[in-house]
């Protein structure tokens, strides 16, 4: 019975593979459908969650306007195609049904509670049009626990228009934390500039922290609030308000995921497909989280105009400048190099170089170039440099240079003032070209000039106007010394050449074989790296990771980051996928290395073997 179902097999088979796809399924043309979902319908303010937008009927639908999404941040993730086929065989007939699809994927995070609206959105493509769903989002407020606390601080309640503020965002850690992202909806306020004060990072003092979707450097350390010990991770910035009123910063917001215990899997398939499944049967519970902030408010008055000097250039705060000169002893129109410090604001970053030439004294003496230099900011300095020319003799000192400033203790315009600057300045002597040769007085002109009939030769005198002063090819042919200063430029150039040549290929060759030992040699670190100590675990994790890239990609380990890594990976052709998982690697070891413990993993066994398969993903899309 069995060689007659073979054959009976055999013979559909052979059908199956003669019988053409169905015409009209090949040509019939899919409608285009639209449909949203989202991750979750009731989250709280603060609380990122994943809108996805499905169509079907097309491969290449154009971006879809999220600009009448109200009450969100959005924050788009990229596009996929979600293409598929599949071919059907019934009483030897085949059908094969291909149905074309695309994906896009955003974050959005509420700013407020409410019920809010996503509506129907537009999808065209091919000239043809779909409309999402509406969907409804319940936002519920955010609540404060004993293990997470948010707070704002400003460094003063009242402030002029242009004054530079430190705004403090600290958060109060209690507990091990992963996948956190803040969320500071002042940031993006207009009516404010802000800007980062100066950080020399150290890896035991700073961590990065994703904060909308880009990425910002905090400080951390142990601190008590309340009478608990917490890790502190502090943000800091300069806040400059443009405009005057009366502020209520909107609420900051943490969102994440906290270790909540461990469970057992009910059965061996939930084992299997747990994230722990080397974890001794334990299955690590998270829950999600959202800590607020409180909300600060700020007086922000109008510089007045009264007594406001006309060079004024809207510098608000307590100002100091210096001044140096060097050479102090010139001709006329030589070049000075005139030196300013700035100094007294914390926050450098938006003063400029006073208008030199709007300064009477100055200008009266001196040529002033109409640019005007960038400063420096060096410490608590801000440092310019000018080029002046003095442009007459007798000029006796570089006067006080003024700069207008707006005292906000006071309330009043105030100018600070360098201190003079004694010089020299001679007359300018006619130069001749006596004195270019080194000659002396030159002698005065008496010959006429004459024309010379007999050429060159006219130029020798005495017996040498007897010698045959011919000078061509055959004469360097008679002499070596002139063979050999003809034919050694060329000899030295290639030899050079042959060096360069040799050397690029031996650091090429030296390049390639770090690229081929690198995986090897990641496989053999992680195999030697134990999690006993949470520190030293993420360190070294941290460190074979960077060592890995440095060698694959011939980068430099020793501050390698997920942002030095992206355009190298993007380079090379990796996928969308695999750029997510380099950085939530980077994010993970980072975070378990600067942070220490409250940022570990629950498993952190489960971080080598990610890493190793993220390798060798790599390894094979760079080939």
């Amino acid at each position: 019975m069995f060689p007659r179902l073979l054959a009976r097999s055999g013979r559909l088979l052979a059908a199956a593979l003669v019988v053409p796809a169905h015409p009209a399924a090949a040509q019939q043309q899919e409608p285009l459908r639209a449909r949203a979902v989202v991750e979750k319908q009731e989250v709280l303010a603060g609380e990122p969650f994943l809108l996805q937008i499905r169509v079907s009927g097309s491969e290449s639908p154009e971006k879809p306007d999220l600009s009448g999404l109200k009450g969100f941040d959005v924050v788009p993730l990229g596009g996929s195609s979600n293409s598929s086929q599949s071919v059907t065989i019934v009483n030897g007939r085949m059908t094969r049904v291909v149905e074309h699809g695309f994906v896009w994927n955003y974050r959005l995070t509420a700013r407020q509670p409410g019920v809010y609206t996503i509506p129907a959105l537009e999808i065209k493509a091919g000239g043809r049009t779909a409309r999402t769903q509406p969907l409804q989002v319940r936002v519920s407020p955010p609540r404060e626990t004993e293990d997470f606390k948010l707070r704002v601080s400003l460094s003063a309640g009242t402030a002029y228009v242009g004054q530079a503020l430190e705004m403090t965002i600290k958060w109060y850690v209690g507990r091990n934390v992963r996948n956190f992202v803040w969320t500071v909806p002042v940031l993006a306020d207009k009516r404010f500039q802000f800007a980062d004060p100066p950080i020399h990072l150290d890896p035991n003092k700073h961590i990065r922290i994703p904060i909308g979707s880009g990425e910002a450097i905090a400080e951390k350390s142990q601190e008590v609030l309340d009478g608990r010990e917490f890790l502190a991770v502090t943000l800091r910035k300069y806040m400059i308000p443009r405009e005057p009123g009366d502020y209520t910063l909107p609420q900051a917001t943490v969102a994440g995921q906290t270790l909540r215990g461990f469970r057992r899997p009910r059965s061996l398939l939930d084992q299997f497909f747990d994230e722990d499944f080397f974890g001794f049967g334990r299955q690590a519970v998270f829950e999600n989280f959202v800590v607020p902030s409180n909300r600060p408010t700020l007086r922000v008055l109008a510089l007045p105009e009264t007594g406001r000097p006309p060079s004024f250039n809207g510098l608000v705060g307590p100002f100091r400048i210096k001044a140096s000169a060097a050479p102090t002893e010139v001709n006329v129109g030589d070049p000075i190099t005139l030196t300013l410090e700035v100094s007294g604001p914390p926050y450098l970053g938006n003063v400029d170089l006073p208008p030199l030439r709007e300064q009477p004294a100055l200008a009266r003496d001196f040529k002033i170039p109409a640019e005007r230099a960038d400063g420096i900011v060096k410490g608590k300095v801000k440092k310019f440099t000018q080029t002046l020319r003095a442009m007459h003799p007798g000029v006796k000192e570089i006067p006080p240079i003024e700069l207008a400033y707006f005292d906000p203790r006071s309330g009043r315009y105030r100018i600070a003032r360098t201190d003079p600057i004694p010089i020299t300045v001679k007359a300018t002597r006619i130069v001749t070209a006596g004195d270019v040769e080194g000659l002396g007085a030159a002698a005065p002109a008496q010959a006429e000039v004459r024309s010379a009939e007999a050429g060159i030769a006219f130029n020798y005198e005495g017996p040498d106007v007897l010698v045959n002063q011919a000078f061509g090819t055959e004469v360097w042919l008679r002499r070596p010394l002139w063979i050999a200063g003809l034919g050694l430029p060329p000899l030295v150039y290639f030899a050079l050449l042959g060096i360069q040549l040799y050397r690029r290929r031996r650091d090429a060759d030296a390049g390639s074989r770090r690229a081929r030992q690198a995986f090897r040699k990641l496989s053999r670190r992680l195999r030697q790296i134990r999690p006993e100590n949470t520190d030293a675990f993420y360190a070294a994790v941290l460190g074979a990771m960077r060592d890995y890239l440095g060698s694959r990609f011939d980068l430099p380990p020793g501050a390698l980051t997920f942002s030095d890594l992206k355009p190298v990976l993007e380079a090379h052709g990796a996928g969308e996928d695999l750029i997510r998982e380099w950085k939530r690697l980077f994010d993970r070891c980072e975070a378990g290395r600067y942070a220490g413990a409250a940022f570990g993993d629950a498993n952190p066994e489960d971080l080598l073997h990610s890493l190793e398969a993220a390798a060798r993903t790599l390894e094979e899309a760079c080939r």
